[in-house]
């Protein structure tokens, strides 16, 4: 049932209360807007501070510098237990099919590190806190979503518990398959990866060496990101649909086996294995990212395949840009809504969005090929890069933003 009319009229209605809802949340907290954040899920449990094999999130992103100054500015990184992040000073890529490798090291460019590999509920559960002590936020767990209708006031949101809200400013920052973007038919084009991927916690022979393994095969790139433990990393291991269906029903000892043939020797020796489960890979990039009092973040906005965890980069930059466009319409008296804000946002993350998804295409076609001629092309390229100290820095450049 559908009360009549809204019982709040925050400035910038935000659904979802993920990491890039939170945080949104909280950077407009800062500048003086009124916000309220609307999830249907209960509000998530404090993280374990266990350190089983079975006690990490499966779900982990490597943050770049760039993500992690943001998070600092919001005082989240600070509240993030500095014993669970990775930090990564090396990265080690290579064809499996080959001979050819790069290897990037922080040195190379001067940098203190690559980034930090962390837990996702690490980062949401600090950025909750964040969000539930900045003035004028309000965070309502277990209200679902259902029903949007557009307004003279702008989006009047109808939940299933029956409660109504209206804003100047609706954000969609519910995920890959964002009710938001149905709702309001915002179009987007979708494609599938024909891949799975696999992630789970590992447990190494020997130390990781503060370094992400990165394996090129022609059925898909499997990667093992380091945790904080020196023994532990994270495994996003992607397969072809026709490959994927027969390593996952192999036991623990089986599979363990086939991970190690698959590293080849390259990387440290996988020695346990913690649960894992699957998901199927799908692209989808909203055509447009805006609409009328109405804007989409992060993987609402764009998802794109895991193969070098930079989709939580990409969410939080959205964020960084969408808030200070906000900050600086309000600061010249334009409306929260105001379109102009709005565009300049959309001009400003497409670029990228669609660079990096492009990117991502163009490395799982050029990777995911056993034609000889490519096998030889590739190999050529990542041995070119790793010897031409130019190629390089500006490879590990583009990597650090």
């Amino acid at each position: 049932m559908h009360s009549g009319e809204p019982v709040a009229h925050p400035d910038v209605l935000i659904i979802g209360a993920g990491i890039a809802g939170l945080s949104l949340a909280t950077a407009l907290g800062r500048e003086g807007f009124r916000v309220t954040v609307i999830d249907g899920a209960a509000r998530p449990e404090p993280p374990s501070e266990s350190r089983d094999l079975d006690a990490w999130d499966l779900r982990v992103s490597a943050l770049t510098p760039a993500s992690i100054e943001f998070l600092q500015s919001l005082g989240a990184w600070q509240a993030i237990p500095t014993d669970r992040t990775g930090c990564y000073t090396g990265m080690r890529v290579w064809d499996a099919q080959g001979s050819g490798s790069i290897a990037f090291s922080a040195g190379e460019v001067a940098a203190p590190f690559l980034g930090h590999i962390v837990e996702n509920r690490l980062t949401l559960s600090a950025l909750l806190r964040c969000a539930e002590s900045t003035a004028g936020v309000e965070v309502l767990w277990q209200h679902a979503l259902d029903s949007m209708a557009l307004t003279d006031q702008g989006w009047q949101i109808h939940c299933e518990s029956g409660e109504a809200f209206c804003a100047p400013l609706t954000v969609g920052a519910d995920g890959a398959r964002s009710r938001v973007r149905s709702l309001t038919a915002m179009p987007s084009r979708q494609w599938s990866y024909e891949q799975s991927a696999i992630v789970g916690t590992i447990a190494l022979r020997t130390p990781h060496q503060d370094t992400c393994w990165q394996a090129f095969m022609d059925t898909g790139p499997l990667a093992l990101l380091p945790l904080a433990d020196d023994d532990k990393v994270a495994m996003v291991w992607s397969l072809d649909r026709a490959k994927h269906e027969s390593v996952v029903a192999l036991n623990d000892e089986a599979f363990l086996a086939q991970l190690n043939r698959a590293l080849a020797g390259d990387a440290p020796e996988a020695m346990a294995l913690g649960p894992r489960v699957s998901f199927p890979l799908m692209q989808c990039h909203a055509v447009d990212y805006v609409d009328e009092g109405l804007v989409l973040v992060a993987d609402a906005a764009h998802s794109i395949h895991p193969l070098a965890g930079q989709g939580m980069n990409l969410g939080l930059s959205d964020v960084r840009v969408l808030a200070q466009e906000l900050a600086n319409a309000n600061a010249s008296g334009l409306p929260v809504s105001s379109p102009v804000a709005l565009k300049r946002y959309q001009r400003q993350r497409k670029t990228e969005n669609l660079a990096m998804m492009a990117a991502m295409e163009g490395f799982k076609r050029g990777f995911g090929s056993a034609n000889p001629l490519a096998v030889i092309a590739r190999n050529v390229g990542l041995n070119l890069v790793d010897q031409r100290d130019g190629l390089k820095r500006w490879f590990m450049k583009q990597a650090l933003s």
